[in-house]
């Protein structure tokens, strides 16, 4: 299992703290909201949106944090607004899968990278990414979402 190295990256972006259970509810219309504040500024997106999940415990029905990020190039312009904020991630170690089609079945692509992660003896950390690729609304056999677990 190959570990990679995310450099650092500039966002824009939203913490958002939510349960499974709720987190439709929760994100609000944020997704969309985040690349049209970010056009609006004059910011360049320069990746796909990138959702950070935080959590203390791996209690499936306890709260966490959820980081809602776009990646932008700034070009020196200054950015302001009263639900988003500009910030760097800082590199991210981590071990991944790629996962094509629809999101209802993105539960299976994480518990195959876990069983490898297994098999390998490699420990998650408490954070985890899903960078989305490909987001195809009228067709989710076309989603591409990148997992992303982070490890030491």
């Amino acid at each position: 299992m190959k570990r990679v190295t995310a450099p650092e990256m500039t966002v824009i972006s939203k913490d958002v703290r939510t349960t499974f259970k709720d987190l439709m509810k929760n994100i609000e219309d944020f997704p969309k909201q985040i690349v049209t504040e970010a056009v609006k500024a004059g910011l360049h997106p320069t990746g796909p949106q990138c959702w950070v999940y935080t959590w203390e415990s791996c209690d499936m029905e306890a709260e966490f944090n959820l980081k809602i990020c776009l990646p932008v190039a700034t070009f020196g312009k200054s950015f302001s607004s009263n639900k988003f904020k500009l910030e760097k991630l800082e590199k991210y170690n981590h071990v991944k899968k790629t996962h094509l089609g629809s999101w209802e079945k993105l539960m299976d692509s994480y518990e195959i990278l876990t069983e490898e992660m297994k098999a390998e003896n490699v420990t998650a950390e408490q954070s985890c990414r899903e960078l989305y690729i490909n987001c195809d609304f009228d067709n989710p056999a076309n989603n591409i979402t990148e997992i992303q677990f982070q490890v030491k």
